[in-house]
């Protein structure tokens, strides 16, 4: 064990598919875990949301990389089989179907205990594995919808929008991470393992709590916080403001040139300010885009103001805080090709540059794993011929 691989010699059986479940695994795989994903026959479906770059997307290289991978079809005695196998010497076990079907497919908690009693068992759901939303499916946009966070997304519309990324996913992949290392810290005081339901549901209850209890100790909607911080179109882009001290306002407005603005009692102070952006707004929006972003961002930052410019990716990839600090070496995967690959806080950046941690391929190591298993040339081709196992088609074929 070390920093730079915590977890090497910790066994993870990875069983999940989509984003929330595989990064979950896959971060016990980046801090050296051995990871084994298991697919169906098609691969884990987040193979195929957007655009495919060898046997992968974006997605699926994040979530999955330094994995090795197996295609079984659980739908087959013999593939459950080898997953109990498998699960026998795991330390953490990783699934996303929706409640009840791992213990149909004879893969849950409890068949999975029965082998393995001190087992760390992570189900990943949408709305959980207990209660009346149980069986509904929870999507990305779902999840946004439900929890809130679209509601405090607005856009200039003022229709609420869900965010362009996989915050449920990517939140709830963090949490049952931390949850499996806690329980992990604490599995050798006692006798029997655990099984841990992460569900994209209470994961944004978790990640909007602030905002959650806001809304019930203001009796509503909470007002407007920091008016007016916000997002702003300039003459050629867009800045984001901030204000956290009354003070700052007064800067503002003397950068922005509407210095009447501080002796109006409508815009005495932040709650005042929140009930009367109807008219405060309009102001500083015209002001905004009288001048290109970096002209507002430098003097805002000359005056202590907190303001940035509305990076896109490729601005954020040039910025040169991030090249310097190394926030996204670029690291070269065979059968995709060269990529920036941001790192994790806390981990080494040489390890997010790493070329010896691909992305497993679809069944890459599929013959390599049982053969570490103890199974001979005759069973993995028994597999084969039962269809319960694939190989890729080159070996196959071989």
């Amino acid at each position: 064990m070390s920093y730079r691989a915590p977890y090497k010699g910790l066994k993870v059986l990875d069983i999940s598919q989509g984003f929330a479940g595989p990064y979950c695994a896959g971060l016990f795989a980046m801090y050296g875990a051995h990871v084994t994903k298991v697919e169906p026959p098609e691969g884990d479906w987040v193979r195929h949301i957007g655009t495919r770059f060898g046997d992968h997307t974006a997605l699926s290289i994040v979530a999955n990389r330094a994995k090795n991978s197996i295609c079984l079809n659980l739908k087959k005695d013999q593939s459950r089989e080898l997953v109990l196998e498998m699960a026998r010497s795991a330390d953490v076990m990783v699934e996303s179907f929706r409640p009840g079907v791992a213990k149909r497919l004879g893969v849950g908690y409890e068949a999975v205990k029965a082998v393995n009693p001190k087992i760390i068992y992570v189900a990943i759901s949408g709305f959980g594995q207990t209660g009346p939303y149980a069986d509904r499916p929870g999507s990305d946009t779902v999840i946004q919808s439900f929890s809130g966070l679209c509601s405090v997304n607005r856009g200039s519309d003022g229709a609420p929008h869900r965010v362009g990324t996989l915050v449920p996913d990517t939140t709830t992949g963090v949490y049952a991470f931390q949850a499996a290392a806690a329980a992990l810290a604490g599995r050798d005081d006692e006798e029997e393992g655990l099984l841990i339901d992460a569900n994209l549901s209470q994961t944004l209850g978790a990640f909007m709590a602030p905002k959650i209890i806001e809304y019930h100790l203001e009796g509503g909607a909470p007002r407007l916080l920091n008016a007016p911080a916000g997002s702003y179109e300039t003459a050629d882009g867009y800045v984001g403001l901030a204000l956290v001290k009354e003070q700052q306002f007064k800067s503002i407005c003397e950068c922005l040139d509407v210095p009447e603005l501080v002796d109006d009692p409508r815009y005495a102070n932040f709650e005042t300010r929140a009930e009367h952006m109807d008219t405060l707004g309009p102001i500083i929006v015209a002001q905004f885009k009288k001048r290109p972003s970096a002209d507002w961002v430098k003097m805002f930052r000359e005056h202590d103001i907190l303001a940035d410019k509305i990076y896109d990716f490729g601005d954020w990839l040039e910025d040169e805080h991030v090249i310097e600090t190394n926030m996204a070496p670029m690291v070269q995967f065979s059968g995709i090709g060269t990529l920036p690959f941001p790192t994790i806080p806390g981990m080494f950046p040489d390890s997010a540059g790493s070329s010896d941690m691909p992305p497993a391929n679809l069944g890459q190591h599929g013959r390599d794993i049982l053969a570490a298993m103890g199974k001979s040339d005759q069973d993995i081709n028994a597999l084969l011929d039962a269809g319960a196992l694939t190989l890729p088609t080159e070996e196959t074929t071989a």
